[in-house]
């Protein structure tokens, strides 16, 4: 037996466990007051946790049933408008129909315009009327400020005059004053022309000795420049001799290179004929030897052309002989073909002629033709039962049909009521929708003596609003 071994966390959880016995040595005091108020805390606190748990469910059961109340209207209102939705749809398909329906609709919406335009004119006649007054008023206005205007004008030209008179009066004194002062620039300006006169004439005589003098240069840088001119042209003439010598020497030497020119291009000429016989000489040898070969080819090219020739002349006659060949085996295994499906037939024509004759000697006997009898009579009374089957079925076919065709004829006319029904009511509904001031502009044919009944409408206001429709139109 093995013994198990216990391995701990701590080394003091290893150790044995400690028990207390005998009397204590100490004895502690307890508080009863404090242990007193500790349990009665204790016990409100559980009773208030039962009361406020108790208080939950009842909130939960309130709360449930108000969810549900909640939810349950919802799908009351969610149904209404989905009805009211249906309702709609299905008065907007019957509108757009019904063309009694829309002919209303056309004819409330040409009153409508009617109407419109007739509070348009009025409403322009009234603005017209208070544009006309204020255009007076205005007027008057205009008229008022004008003789003002002319009064102030009146005014102004008047003293307009005064200052005229003012300022002619001191223009004539200044005319004077200017008059004076002009007499006194004239006698000046006569001085001054005199010294300037003098000044002039002082002027010009300087001027004078000043242009003798430039003359007088002038004339010697002339003669100076003669004598430069006679140097220049003896200067010339000895350069051109000089260059005459030059141009002497230049052209002998031109001559001599011109004629070892010469020769050199005689010596070339000569060269190039020399090898131009060669080339042609060996150009004459190469014509020789390309038209052998030419030759020789074109003899080889003839010998080949022939062979190939002999050797096609050859392969079509065996091709010829091979499908000759071909079509004597082909007829004859028509032939042999031809001849097996006679003799087919004719074997088949025998049986079939032995085999009617057998049959007409087996079909004589009374029994047969009796059976034969009955089968036939069977045959005819099942069609007639299935004659009369086939009627009793068309009959009944026939009656269902009328009902059917009764019943389709009631629920249309059903429905054709209720159609009718629908439609005057939303007729009802359309005049409704629109103000009574509005159903005045429509015709007469559109409103019958009901309507006007219903609606508290005149005929007489109904006939003048036609008649402003019409003219409208």
């Amino acid at each position: 037996m093995t013994a198990v071994i216990r391995r701990y966390m701590e080394a003091r959880d290893a150790t044995p466990a400690i028990h207390i016995t005998g009397r204590p040595k100490f004895n502690v005091e307890v508080d009863e007051k404090f242990m007193y108020q500790r349990a009665k805390y204790y016990c409100a606190t559980t009773n208030e946790m039962d009361l406020r748990s108790t208080e939950m469910s009842k909130d939960n059961s309130l709360r449930q049933r108000a969810a549900f109340v909640e939810e349950t209207m919802s799908d009351e209102l969610k149904k209404l408008k989905h009805k009211e939705f249906i309702d709609r749809k299905r008065r907007q398909q019957l509108r757009n129909d019904c063309e009694e329906l829309r002919e209303i609709a056309e004819q409330l919406r040409l009153a409508a315009i009617t109407k419109d335009l007739d509070d348009s004119i009025v409403e322009m006649n009234k603005h017209r009327q208070l544009a006309k007054n204020a255009q007076m008023l205005e007027f008057q206005r205009v008229e008022a400020e004008r003789q003002q205007q002319l009064a102030s004008q009146v005014e102004q030209e008047l003293h307009k005059k005064e200052q005229q008179k003012e300022l002619l009066a001191s223009l004539s004194t200044q005319i004077e004053e200017t008059r004076n002062r002009r007499q006194q620039q004239y006698v000046q300006s006569l001085t001054e022309r005199e010294e300037l006169i003098a000044m002039q004439r002082q002027i010009e005589e300087e001027d004078r000795l000043q242009q003798l003098e430039l003359e007088r240069q002038k004339q010697k840088k002339r003669n100076d420049m003669i004598k430069l001119i006679e140097q220049q042209r003896e200067y010339k003439e000895l350069q051109r001799a000089q260059s005459n010598e030059d141009i002497a020497k230049v052209l002998q030497n031109q001559s001599e290179m011109l004629e070892q020119q010469d020769r050199i291009d005689q010596a070339r000429l000569a060269a190039q004929r020399k090898q131009e016989q060669i080339s042609l000489r060996i150009g004459q040898q190469v014509f020789e030897i390309e038209d052998r070969k030419r030759q020789r080819d074109n003899l080889l090219l003839d010998l080949l052309q022939a062979e190939y020739k002999a050797k096609d002349d050859e392969r079509y006659r065996q091709q010829l002989e091979q499908e000759q060949l071909e079509r004597r085996r082909a007829r004859e295994e028509l032939e042999r073909y031809r001849a097996e499906v006679a003799e087919r037939d004719m074997e088949q024509a025998r049986l079939k002629l032995a085999n009617a004759v057998h049959q007409n000697v087996d079909c004589t006997t009374m029994q047969e033709i009796k059976e034969r009898e009955l089968q036939e009579r069977l045959r005819r009374k099942e069609h007639g039962a299935l004659l009369l089957s086939m009627i009793e079925e068309n009959h009944r076919k026939r009656a269902d049909a009328a009902a059917e065709n009764m019943k389709f004829f009631e629920t249309k006319a059903k429905s054709e009521a209720e159609l009718q029904q629908r439609i005057r009511e939303e007729r009802l509904e359309m005049l409704g929708s629109v103000p009574p001031s509005v159903l005045k502009y429509l015709p007469k044919h559109v409103l019958s003596e009901s309507d006007r009944k219903y609606f508290n409408i005149d005929n007489k206001t109904v006939s003048a609003t036609a008649k402003g429709q019409q003219r409208f139109k």
